[in-house]
């Protein structure tokens, strides 16, 4: 529950950087939303070992 919340707030904070940004933050947000997932994952691959 806690991390859905922290990704609806998330959301929120995209869309309205997305508004000031453009198209251009959209990419870019998207990007960066991408690595820090693989970062993540990879972290939590590493720790079930």
């Amino acid at each position: 529950m806690i991390a859905l919340g922290s990704i609806i707030v998330l959301l929120g904070v995209v869309m309205y950087l997305t508004e000031i940004l453009g198209a251009k933050g959209m990419i870019i947000i998207g990007f960066l939303t991408e690595l820090v997932g693989v970062y993540y994952y990879w972290q939590n691959k590493k720790t079930e070992k």
